[in-house]
This record gives structure tokens, sequence and C-alpha cells, in this order.
């Protein structure tokens, strides 16, 4: 059957909004469940699709939706950042994982038979070996899982109840791990997570950017867009072998290449990026090449935009919807 409709969580979040107008442009009708809408990148099109506020943990307002609603699908988009996860486990817990098992829940009571999942690179908590600097063999979906943080056991967790939903009860159940996002306005939500906005936004606004160490790290990270049309293909996807697809660029780069691809469009931007690797300071290796033959060959996935591609978009999106980029240092 072909979607026709599908319930978004974190509908206006910083991919769902990317997500919401592929589905509009493809005539596909998004209702969108959010618990603190933000309609920036949506102020155009906020009309044309349904938007209900609520959270995920609550069964009940899930199941008043998809009663007055009736979607083919939920995307389940809705999550807690890693930051604010780790900060207070237990709710990172209750929004990451149990509000999964809330979503699938939900699916299963309404018929529902399609639930897409947005997981992360995190479910491999430390990538060691050849997976790593300095050969980067692209890594499978069959990679160990070792989950470090709370935001990666939730992550985890979550596909494991998606896999029993799936067993139990039929639904169809897909999983995609992310590499690592890039997208305009995530600066401003996401903080420090958004190491590649901190770049682009700081040459936007004229400013220099000085990051201590990881100018060798490479690693791989997708743009939004693509992100969102992994997300429509999955949705759309019918008899699939696999239940988890990796999502990537299919391409590593550095932080100084991406200073050199601002450096193009803004010549006079400044960038200080000191050697070594694990610019995020981590402590473990979280840098990787997804390999996403699975997702190319199953759901017919295949990246967009390269590294240039990706920061002019970025830049224009930021424009079009008069988004003021924030400076970090």
């Amino acid at each position: 059957m072909a979607l026709r409709k599908a319930l978004v969580t974190g509908g206006t979040g910083v991919n769902g909004v990317w997500v919401v107008r592929q589905m509009l442009e493809q005539g596909i009708e998004p209702i969108v469940f959010d618990w603190a809408p933000d309609f920036t990148f949506l102020k155009d099109v906020k009309d044309d699709f349904r938007f209900y506020r609520g959270d995920t943990r609550d069964l009940a307002a899930l199941l008043r939706v998809i009663k007055e609603t009736r979607p083919d699908a939920i995307l389940h988009l809705a999550a807690l950042m890693p930051n604010a996860a780790q900060a207070d486990p237990r709710t990172g817990f209750e929004i990451n994982a149990m509000a999964t098992v809330t979503v699938l829940e939900a699916a299963r009571l309404g018929d529902i038979g399609k639930v897409v999942f947005t997981s992360s690179k995190g479910a491999y908590g430390d990538v060691t070996g050849e997976y790593g600097h300095p050969t980067f063999r692209p890594l499978d979906e069959d990679y160990p899982a070792r989950p470090v943080l709370v935001y990666d056991v939730t992550k985890v967790a979550s596909e494991g109840m998606g896999m029993n939903y799936h067993r139990n009860y039929g639904i169809d159940f897909i999983a995609l791990r992310f590499a690592g996002i890039f997208a305009p306005g995530k600066l401003a939500r996401h903080g420090v997570l958004s190491i590649y906005g901190r770049i682009v936004e700081n040459a936007m606004l004229g400013k220099p950017t000085r990051i201590p160490q990881g100018g060798e790290q490479r690693d791989d990270n997708v743009y939004v867009k693509d992100v969102a049309n992994s997300i429509v293909l999955a949705a759309q996807a019918s008899g699939t072998r696999s239940r988890i697809f990796h999502i990537g660029s299919g391409k590593l780069h550095t932080l100084r290449e991406l200073a050199a691809v601002l450096k193009e469009i803004y010549p006079r931007a400044e960038f200080d990026i000191g050697p070594g690797l694990d610019y995020f300071g981590l402590g473990h290796n979280v840098y990787s090449l997804h390999d996403i033959t699975r997702a190319r060959e199953e759901l017919g996935y295949e990246p967009q935009y390269d590294l240039l591609g990706a920061v002019k978009d970025y830049i224009a999106m930021m424009e079009k919807f008069g988004v003021a980029p924030t400076y970090t240092g």
C-alpha cells in the first residue's frame, strides 16, 4: 500500500522539519506530534499539515491522534539530546527508550503496521581496530553494539524493543543509524554537538573559529536533507530483508576540509584548528565511516549532497528562513 500519511513525532525538530517538508513535496500528508514546537523552518507551510502538541510518553494522547487521523505509519524522531540525557539518566531513558515502547504500543493498538525509528551511530560506543583511525574500514550494521553514554543505550534499547514488536505483532519496524548529522538551526538547539554548524555559522558571521584539537580527525557527517530523504524512503519501503540501516554520506572529511570549503565561500573567514584527533574530547572513538550498502540496496538511498553542496544549502536555508547564525568561539 502506498504511503498516504504518517505521524511524525518530533516533527518540528532539527531533523523533523525537513522530513515534513519532503513529505509535503511528495504529496504525503504529515501529521506532526511534538512537545515543544518550533515552526521556524516550517512557517511557510504551517497551514499545510495537522499539528498536535503532546508527549510521546503519553499513550492515551498518541492513541487519540491516531484515532482521529488514521496514519499509515509512525516516524519516531522525538528524543532528548545526549547532554540532557546524560545529565538526567532516568528522564533520558524515559523519553528516549520508554517513549519508544509507548510509540510501538500505540502502533499495535492503533493497527499501524509501520514504524520508522531514528537511531544513531552512538549504538556502537567505542569503534576500534581497523574501523577507526587511520584505516577506517567501512563500518557495517553487524559491528557489535556497545553503547557507552545514556543516549546511546536508549537507542539500542529502542531498537531491541522494535525488533520484538516486529517478532510478536508483525509491525514493520525499521531503525536508521545515522552518522553525524549537520543541519541549519541545529547549533542553537544542540550546542557543542553541532561542531559543523559552529564552523559554518562563525564563517557566516565573519567571526574566527578556534578548536584546540582534532584537525586530523576524519569522520562521516551527513547533511540533514539526506537524513530526511532516508526517513521518507524507509517509510515507503516494503518487504525489506533488514531491520537496521546505516545512513551516512559515504565519505570521510576533516574539520580542516570543511574550513577549506568555507574559505571558498567566505575568503576572509578565519579558522584555527589544532592538530590530532577526537575534536569532541570524549576519550573514546565515535568517529567512523558508515557502510551504506544495505540502505542503497534495500531502501534506494543515495546521498544527494557532497560537502560543498551541503554547506551552500545550509547557508541558503538560514538566509531563506531568516535564522540568524549563532556565534561560538
